[in-house]
């Protein structure tokens, strides 16, 4: 394996990959900062490490679980290893490639987070398909330059999309964006041969 590649490096989304053992092979900058740890110090850790104590007697089942069905999405209190517990949302993903197990973390959603247009429908996209394809590669690391060059479009409409994206998702700034694009369903991130 070549290690992941720079989408995931480079993605404002705290991501970890995790092998068969629950070991974490690799952390993105985004992860190491949400866990307060250089990655060499998280690529010594287990999923179990940062699970507390009352809870790791359920982690083989909950393993088993995901392993089976292929994904999981949830809320996760974790153990940090100074001591607090940090309470984060995530979206694991098994399987990414051969005996490697994605997880996205992200911070629970606050009350500004909440759902700001009651009278839409739950479940109804927000975002058009070109804003989704936009936050999609801004949470995937890439510039607006970069978007705007792929997708055949200037810069400036990159930067119109982004504001979209922030007006729509009420977002603070492009990682709030990322994160509430993510948790609404608005956008996945597909690593595909990135993480190889």
């Amino acid at each position: 394996m070549s290690g992941p590649g720079p989408s995931f490096r480079s993605s404002l989304l705290p991501m970890v990959l995790a092998d068969d053992e629950r070991h974490y092979v690799a952390a993105n900058p985004a992860a190491c900062l949400l866990l307060r740890l250089p990655e060499e110090a998280i690529l010594r850790l287990r999923v179990d490490d940062l699970t507390p104590v009352e809870a790791r007697q359920q982690m083989d089942e909950l393993w088993a679980a995901f392993l089976s069905e292929g994904t999981q999405r949830g809320s996760f209190e974790m153990q940090m290893p100074d001591g607090p517990r940090l309470a984060v949302e995530y979206s694991a993903t098994a399987h990414v490639e051969q005996g490697r197990h994605l997880s996205i973390l992200m911070f629970p959603p606050t009350a500004g987070d909440v759902e700001q247009d009651p009278g839409r429908a739950a479940g109804t996209d927000l975002l058009t398909d070109r804003e989704r394809e936009v936050l999609n590669r801004v949470a995937m690391g890439m510039g607006s330059t970069w978007i705007a060059s792929t997708l055949g479009v200037s810069t400036s409409t990159v930067e119109t999309h982004v504001r979209h994206c922030l007006r729509k998702l009420h977002a603070r700034n492009r990682a709030h964006a990322i994160a509430l694009g993510v948790r609404r369903g608005e956008i996945r991130l597909d690593l595909g041969d990135d993480t190889r």
